[in-house]
């Protein structure tokens, strides 16, 4: 059998275009079943077909809150209220497709939050409309926007009160009339207590000639509020004052002058001579400042850093070139050390100091004097435990008359150090050890001891050679001749021809003179060290 394969080709794409053109469900069917919608992130929108419950419904799900609507109106009804929605939605938002209706709340109470007890109506229509709300009381309105899916918008702004308008047969809010009521009718029986409440009273009605004498005391103003006005005792001479001229002060007058002042800037007290005592709490710490009565120098007590380091400043003066010198203390703790200190400095500047200065402090302790403009006047006595120092420092000690010693040294048991030790320069020019021995490098003088040095050189070797030494006699003392060569020449030996003479000696000691003798072994010139003690 034999087939057109062309003719078979034809009528397929006849078929085929048939079925394109056709629509697409035309015979399709949804079978005991629903199908989902779902949007970009899978999350279930819609279902269409068979629903839960068993009936057949396009049931949308899922969806976002509509917007909030537009803020209601309200009036007064009989026995109600008429709430009213213009069908527009808060900043122009476009109503969505899914939204279902709006709901009218009202309450008694203002700012209230819409709950189910809280619902009264609703508006099912998007253009808009007026829904009556049965009430007897005052009542605050707002409206909640909802969708088909149930999601609540925000609520809109609380507003009210409104009243409801009576009934037939009933007098409702507003509507009794001053025609209504005969002149003098309504008596104090008829008023109940604090019936009349501020907002009913006109500005300025009640006037002294309503007001009692001695009315208003301490026990009829209660948990009031007094804003914008002058008070005080008196209009002129001594007096206090609150917010005078609108300088939110306490003020205190003498008959003239204000002597006293509480505000912003702290306490101020004035004395009659001008004297002014400021108590000012506007710093980390609250400082008091003192001031003349013609107001040209204070003196101040402040409290700085973190740890409340207490001070008390001086009034300023002037030294030299300076015109803001003074003197200051400060005690407390600072950089984790507590001290007291005592100093004389610039006012504009306290790293500049001039004068005495005492230091106190938790392991040392000093007494001296500074100079910052030359530390080379600077003089310090410096404690602190086992050894004080003078620095830069001389010391004269001016004793009085007394039995006692002028300068005292006691060395506990054990001791070993110098009792005394004289430095010059890094050489020692006298020393006591702890026994007391003294040791003298140089030449040592005293009223009945005379010392000195000179120099012989030997007319020949081994051949003893005197020099003549002369001296300042010390009247009533006889005196006793000694001699030593200088250790650094060797060869000194016993001179020949003087009995009892080694190799250095002296003879012929008088008041004024003596002879000192030496005897070596070459003619080398040797120095003789002497002594004339007095006996």
């Amino acid at each position: 059998m034999s087939i057109d394969v062309g003719r078979e080709l034809q009528s397929l794409k006849a078929r085929l275009e048939r079925l394109e053109r056709s629509p697409r469900l035309s015979h399709a069917a949804i079978d005991d079943t629903s199908v989902e919608v779902r949007d970009g992130q899978g999350n279930l929108r819609a279902l269409l077909g068979i629903q839960g419950d068993g009936t057949t419904a396009v049931n949308v799900v899922n969806g976002a809150a509509p917007p909030v609507p537009s803020t209601p109106t309200a009036a007064p009804a009989i026995g109600g209220i008429a709430v009213g929605w213009d069908g527009k939605f808060a900043n122009n938002t476009a109503i969505p497709l899914d939204w279902s209706r709006v709901e009218v709340h009202a309450s008694a109470t203002p700012g209230f939050t819409p709950t189910s007890l809280t619902l009264q109506a609703t508006i099912e229509t998007a253009q808009g409309g007026i829904s009556y709300v049965p009430f007897f009381v005052p009542a605050y309105v707002c409206l909640v926007a909802r969708n088909t899916s149930g999601a609540a918008s925000a609520p809109t702004t609380v507003i009210g009160p409104y009243s409801p308008k009576p009934v037939s047969g009933e007098i409702g809010p507003g509507e009794i009339v001053s025609t209504m009521i005969n002149d003098g009718a309504v008596t104090t029986p008829k008023l109940f207590a604090n019936a009349v409440t501020t907002p009913k009273l006109a500005v300025g009605s009640v006037d002294a000639t309503a007001i009692a004498v001695d009315a208003l005391t301490g026990k009829i103003i209660t948990g009031g509020t007094i804003t914008g006005a002058l008070l005080q005792t008196a209009a002129t001479g001594q007096r206090i004052t609150l917010n005078e001229a609108g300088a939110n002060k306490i003020l205190v007058y003498s008959p003239t002058t204000a002597i006293g002042e509480l505000s912003d800037q702290g306490l101020l007290v004035k004395g009659t001579n001008g004297a002014v005592l400021w108590l000012d709490p506007n710093n980390a710490f609250p400082n008091l400042r003192l001031t003349n009565a013609s107001g040209t120098n204070s003196a101040v007590i402040n409290v700085s850093g973190p740890s409340a380091v207490l001070g008390m400043n001086s009034g300023t003066f002037t030294v030299g070139s300076y015109t803001d010198m003074k003197w200051r203390t400060l005690f407390g703790t600072a950089s984790g050390s507590d001290f007291w200190a005592a100093e004389r400095v610039r006012d504009s500047n306290t790293a500049t100091t001039l004068g005495g200065r005492i230091f106190l402090g938790n392991t040392t302790a000093s007494i001296g004097y500074n100079n910052s403009d030359d530390t080379t006047q600077n003089n310090l006595l410096f404690m602190q435990v086992g050894v004080s120092q003078f620095t830069k420092s001389r010391l004269e000690v001016y004793a009085p008359a007394s039995s006692g010693s002028a300068l005292y040294v006691k060395a506990d048991s054990g001791y070993t150090g110098n009792m005394i030790r004289l430095d010059n320069n890094g050489t020692d020019a006298f020393r006591v050890d702890a026994s007391g021995n003294a040791t003298v490098p140089g030449v040592l003088n005293a009223a009945s001891m005379i010392t000195g040095s000179v120099s012989i050189t030997p007319s020949a070797a081994n051949t003893p050679t005197s020099a003549l030494v002369t001296y300042s006699a010390v009247p009533g003392t006889t005196f006793r001749g000694f001699a030593t060569a200088n250790t650094t020449v060797p060869g000194v030996r016993a001179p020949t021809g003087n009995a009892g003479v080694t190799g250095v000696a002296v003879s012929s000691v008088t008041s004024t003179s003596m002879l000192v003798w030496v005897n070596r072994e070459n003619t080398t010139a040797t120095t003789v060290n002497w002594q004339v003690i007095g006996s």
